[in-house]
């Protein structure tokens, strides 16, 4: 089994040697040992190390100067065994932070699959911001890695700024991408200028999660949740009624701009007009969305920040959470053996409604032709139907594949043993591409739409104030 090393967004080896983590000096420490003819044991994954040697060790171990050149090395390159050594190797950047185990499991079960390939993972970003300006300094430095998961919403600066390899090339002279089973529509996700940049490979659905342990306590049927958002706010009322602590309904609003572009997507609208030469969701629909912000606010949603109701949720004193599906299998995990799990649908005005498609896209960067053919076979694996099947088991995104949700024998058999999987997977249909800003402005946008979501939330401004303050400001950033 191939292994290979986790490193920081840093290709110089000698730069790691003053950050080395725990586990790779004990990863570092076991080669050396290995070297000089100490016993040696590996186990896991992702450089992690453990090991036995005999009482001779510390004359079998190098210096100190020997030992950090190597712990540099071992850091910053895959370790494969002698005849697997690849060919082409392509590092690879990703975010959350928290989905590091999975991205491991895909380039180990990719490398295994593929002998002559080899992934070095890079050190994960916070989250999908973070990620893209972590790649734009990269860009100026020359430090690009050759593929990366970028946020879907994040992926624009990098097509308008030319970094980003468009993959209609690849997509058109690949005979075998037509069998993968990702349909075409999932192909404009990440399309600007009639060129697509990136292919999505993870896919989150807005839903709201429901502790049913408390539904019941508030006289609430866990068979029959409620379909609109009257419904929804008055459960969340006689939840917050039961008291000891416990709140009702908390409504996401700040998540890189995803939580206000989908209350207006499922009130019928849209971010900007179908030329990008203004604004849109100064509209009914935008009105609509602050206008539901609001109401939280007076029907007492609790004054925390986003990471502290997930956390309220998690321990088991909130009663619904609006996010995205992307969270279930942590929320399922905190509520074994504590409350009943339930995931319900957001209510929409519409069946037409389209909702943005949080998650990411795989996003080549690499200009070398070599590792531009392995980075598309890694792109193939990761959209097809074992790829997929790895991340829908470690989340609960959404699977762009078709095929691995229609099969029987894979994710088929999956949702029919999970089906609170199923539900946000109900809702494919209605999902459309993470809408971006023109220009180079889209994370000042983004925080931008979140100030003023907070600003109504709190009270501290009304619906339309903060709508006509939010269409001038975001306006004063877009290219004209």
């Amino acid at each position: 089994m191939p292994h290979f090393t986790d490193m920081p967004c840093c290709p110089s080896a000698e730069r790691l040697v003053p950050s080395i983590s725990a586990d790779r000096i004990t990863f570092a420490k076991v080669a050396a040992r290995k070297r000089f003819g100490a016993l040696g044991r590996f186990v896991g994954t992702g450089g992690e190390a453990e090991h036995t040697t005999d009482q001779g060790r510390r004359s079998m171990f190098p210096s100190r100067r020997t030992f950090l050149s190597m712990a540099s090395a071992a850091a910053a390159t895959p370790v494969l065994k002698a005849h697997a050594r690849p060919q082409t190797t392509i590092r690879l950047c990703y975010a959350p932070a928290s989905l590091k185990g999975l991205y491991e499991t895909l380039a180990r079960r990719f490398m295994e699959a593929r002998a002559d390939i080899g992934i070095i993972l890079d050190g994960p970003a916070v989250d999908y911001d973070s990620l893209v300006q972590q790649t734009l300094r990269q860009n100026i430095t020359k430090q690009l890695p050759d593929i990366t998961h970028q946020g879907l919403n994040q992926i624009r600066p990098l097509a308008d700024r030319g970094i980003a390899v468009p993959l209609d090339g690849f997509i058109a002279g690949d005979p075998a991408w037509k069998t993968i089973g990702v349909p075409d529509a999932m192909t404009s996700f990440a399309r600007y200028g009639g060129k697509t940049y990136a292919l999505p490979f993870a896919i989150s659905v807005p839903v709201l999660f429901y502790n049913i342990d408390l539904v019941r306590r508030a006289g609430g049927d866990p068979d029959n949740l409620p379909q609109d958002w009257d419904g929804v706010i008055a459960l969340g009322r006689k939840i917050a009624g039961l008291g000891e602590g416990t709140s009702g309904l908390y409504v996401e609003y700040t998540n890189n701009g995803w939580s206000f572009q989908t209350l207006v997507g499922a009130f019928g609208g849209r971010m900007m007009n179908e030329d990008e030469t203004g604004v849109a969701f100064d509209g009914p629909a935008g009105l609509q969305a602050l206008q539901l912000l609001h109401r939280l606010g007076i029907e007492g949603q609790p004054s925390l920040e986003r990471d502290q109701a997930r956390q309220a949720f998690r321990a088991g004193t909130l009663g619904i959470l609006f996010g995205a599906s992307s969270a279930l299998n942590g929320y399922q995990q905190s509520a074994a053996g504590n409350f009943e799990l339930k995931v319900g649908p957001i209510p929409v005005s519409a069946e037409t409604d389209k909702l943005p498609a949080a998650g990411n896209g795989i996003v080549v960067l690499t200009d070398d032709p070599d590792k531009q053919k392995a980075c598309w076979d890694y792109i193939k694996f990761a959209t097809g139907p074992a790829g997929q099947t790895i991340m829908v088991e470690a989340t609960g995104y959404v699977p762009v594949n078709q095929a691995a949700i229609s099969d029987p024998g894979g994710l088929g058999r999956f949702f029919d043993q999970h089906p609170e999987h199923r539900i946000a997977n109900e809702r494919i249909t209605m999902m459309t591409g993470w809408f971006s800003f023109p220009g180079e402005n889209n994370s000042r946008i983004i925080k931008t739409i979140e100030d003023h979501s907070y600003l109504v939330v709190s009270q501290k401004q009304d619906p339309a104030t903060a709508l006509s303050s939010l269409r001038k400001d975001v306006d004063a950033l877009l290219p004209h």
